[in-house]
């Protein structure tokens, strides 16, 4: 029984030792281990993995070789169209710049030549010698249509200075003109007219004031001072503290600046 039990530290006898050989037999395998052992997958040092495979590189260059020229394109056309909505906003419609302006008080002299010398014109219903661009044609018209009617007392211009030649020591102003030339008196000629015609030249002033407050005229220095239409308010308010068709009230005519915004 003993004996069976320690067979296993007996070893079989190799080759080596049957042909007298003494050094160790190197191991062997046969074909099929050797195919076994060429086809299991290389260490994560092997050099398989170093660069990649053939096909992956012609796919990639493939990809970039098919998107390159649509990209190409695309970049051309933006370009293109950069520049031409540059060209449209700058030329065709450029953007406005800011404009910045000033103030110039435009004059009429001291004489109806220089007046008119200066492209001044007679605001009938002002009274004035005015710039063109302190001139409303509205309302001045409304006033001329009014002031030459031969409804109106004392007639048509119901406008009288003094003159002790005449009878009566006043002298009657026949048209525009003669109004007109009063200016060019070297003292201020006191010119007579009556309540009706007073109220009237404040009804139509007041109403330039207005279309000037709504930006379609402009007015005069001397008419655009709020004395002026608030004057013009109290008569209104007071119509019939003085009669209508006597010669009762007065004012003068000269020139009146106009003051403009002019861009620079």
């Amino acid at each position: 029984m003993w004996p069976n039990r320690f067979n296993f530290f007996k070893s079989e006898p190799s080759y080596d030792s049957l042909s007298g050989s003494s050094s160790p037999r190197e191991p062997t395998m046969d074909d099929g281990e050797a195919s076994n052992q060429s086809r299991e997958k290389p260490g994560r040092f092997s050099s398989t993995f170093s660069r990649p495979s053939t096909s992956t590189t012609t796919a990639k260059k493939s990809w970039f070789q098919r998107t390159r020229q649509p990209l190409l394109s695309a970049l051309r056309l933006l370009s293109v169209w950069i520049v031409l909505i540059t060209a449209w906003r700058t030329t065709l419609h450029p953007v406005p710049r800011t404009v910045r302006y000033e103030k110039q008080t435009l004059i009429c002299g001291n004489t109806t030549a220089e007046a008119e010398s200066r492209g001044c014109v007679f605001d009938m219903l002002s009274h004035n010698w005015v710039a063109p661009a302190c001139l409303d044609p509205v309302t001045e018209a409304e006033y001329r249509t009014y002031v030459t009617n031969p409804a109106r007392h004392f007639g048509p211009y119901p406008y009288y200075i003094d003159n002790d030649a005449v009878e009566g020591g006043l002298e009657h102003i026949d048209d525009e003109r003669a109004f007109a030339q009063l200016a060019d008196s070297p003292v201020l000629i006191m010119v007579h007219t009556t309540r009706e015609e007073h109220l009237a030249h404040c009804e139509f002033l007041l109403r330039r004031t207005a279309r000037a407050a709504d930006g379609k005229v402009r007015m005069n220095d001397e008419n655009l001072q709020f004395w002026h239409a608030e004057h013009c308010l109290h008569e209104l308010r007071h119509a019939d503290r003085k009669p209508m068709d006597e010669l009762n009230e007065g004012f003068y005519v000269g020139y009146s600046p106009c003051t403009v915004e002019v861009p620079v």
